[in-house]
């Protein structure tokens, strides 16, 4: 009695997991609502703000939105090793907002270039400590066997802030002007950081009762026994986390599904707006359209591809939607190749979107397995060792190499993409692309334990 007489005001509802989970679903959708809100509105802050000249409008654009993909390369690491060793993701997740909502505050307000890239820059590294930060909330809130469906329910929020920025953005700010454009962001920001600071942290065991010391059994005590008990923790402590877990396969495909992904993906915005003028003629609406077909599954699907991966593994429904891409990628590079004479214009239309349809159907099975797969094989790890990367686990850091996997891709995937299309053409660069695919379908089937959580 005295001791809940003793818990603070609210105690109950501040430490409900509702509360919690979608505090770190509504962060998600901000972080990625911002890096496409900006996309509408920066032709006329470079421009009527802060007088650049019009012709480098296209570069210096480039140059910003990049800046969300190259930050986190150097900062996840660093940010996910300090959230590990503090232990408090609730502090964590705080101060990631209040970065975030410093540096949007700095790029609406921004007169000048160089204030303009430092807000951009808050911007990435509180994004991508938000994206680490909530990704290890999730995990450790969801409960074990709803871990996928609860990064599937996650990814919808991810993919509503990318979808709905640019739209939002260019919305208000036709109909609302400046102020009121950038009123959304900040208000959801400052909301969200009030929420976070009146949430009170549950206390428990990161790692689980299984992976602490003191549940692991207690060595037999007979005659024949040593003095000291043998023990290699204290030697695999000393290794590191990155290198403990390079050192296993599975780590690599995880790695390696989630770079291709990411790649594939990121390729479809610098190809598809030049094929689609080429082929078809189509315009920006049209080419929005298709993304917006692209991305909708997603949307919705996210949280069903969770709930069958909490059913049935990573492996299967990972292998499949690997399966399904490879004829769907090949049908996109058909209109247009002029490999089938008998395809008319309707027909080569009908084709494309539905391979696109296709495409973002597929998408959701693979989607975040490279990061759930690395979250079983770290589990894994500190059952058989517990404490190996300390009190509070590591599950920031599993999270921060995918994240910094994911980016690399979203950097490469652009580049490769534009020079295939540019010098083979559009149809064996979907061909090259088809081929990634059936390569990473061995990922999850080369070996029982890769894919399973």
């Amino acid at each position: 009695m005295d001791s809940s007489r003793s818990r603070p005001y609210g105690y109950r509802w501040r430490t409900s997991k509702l509360l919690i989970l979608s505090t770190a679903c509504i962060a998600l959708l901000t972080e990625t609502l911002l890096y496409g809100f900006l996309v509408p509105i920066l032709p006329y802050m470079l421009e009527d703000r802060l007088h650049m000249d019009p012709a480098n409008t296209q570069s210096l654009t480039a140059t910003l939105l990049s800046m969300h993909g190259l930050i986190p390369l150097v900062s996840a690491p660093v940010i996910a090793n300090i959230v590990d060793r503090i232990g408090s993701r609730q502090r964590s997740l705080l101060v990631s907002l209040v970065v975030c909502l410093i540096g949007t505050f700095l790029v609406a307000l921004s007169r000048a270039f160089w204030a303009l890239c430092l807000g951009r820059g808050l911007q990435a590294i509180a994004g991508s400590g938000a994206w680490i930060v909530c990704l290890a909330i999730l995990a450790e809130n969801a409960g074990k066997n709803d871990v996928g469906k609860m990064m599937g329910v996650a990814m919808s929020f991810v993919m509503s802030g990318t979808v709905g920025g640019p739209i939002i953005a260019g919305a208000l700010l036709e109909w609302l002007g400046y102020w009121p454009t950038w009123a959304v962001p900040l208000g959801i920001l400052l909301f969200d950081s009030i929420v976070r600071a009146v949430i009170i942290e549950p206390s428990f065991d990161r790692d689980e009762d299984h992976l602490s010391p003191s549940s692991l059994q207690k060595p037999d005590n007979s005659e024949d026994s040593p003095l000291l008990p043998e023990t290699n923790t204290p030697h695999l402590q000393c290794r590191g986390f990155y290198k403990t877990m390079l050192c296993d396969m599975r780590v690599w495909g995880s790695l390696v599904n989630t770079g291709v992904y990411s790649a594939i993906v990121a390729g479809f915005n610098t190809t598809l707006p030049v094929h689609l003028r080429t082929i078809f003629g189509w315009g920006p609406l049209e080419v929005g359209s298709i993304f917006f077909l692209l991305q909708l599954p997603l949307i919705f699907l996210s949280p069903l591809s969770g709930w069958l991966r909490d059913r049935v593994g990573l492996r299967l429904p990972t292998a499949l939607g690997w399966a399904l891409l490879v004829p769907l990628l090949l049908g996109l590079g058909i209109p247009g190749s002029h490999l089938v004479d008998a395809l008319s214009l309707m027909g080569e239309k009908a084709i494309f979107i539905s391979s696109t349809a296709g495409i973002g159907i597929a998408l959701p099975l693979i989607q975040g397995a490279g990061a759930l797969n690395s979250l079983g094989v770290l589990r894994e790890i500190e059952i058989e060792t517990p404490g190996i990367f300390g009190a509070q686990g590591g599950r920031s850091r599993a999270f921060a190499m995918n994240s910094v996997t994911f980016n690399t891709g979203l950097m490469l995937g652009p580049l490769i993409s534009g020079t295939l299309s540019s010098v083979i053409g559009y149809f064996y660069m979907s061909v090259a692309q088809g081929k990634e695919s059936a390569i990473s379908i061995a990922l999850p089937l080369s070996t029982d334990h890769v894919y399973s959580y």
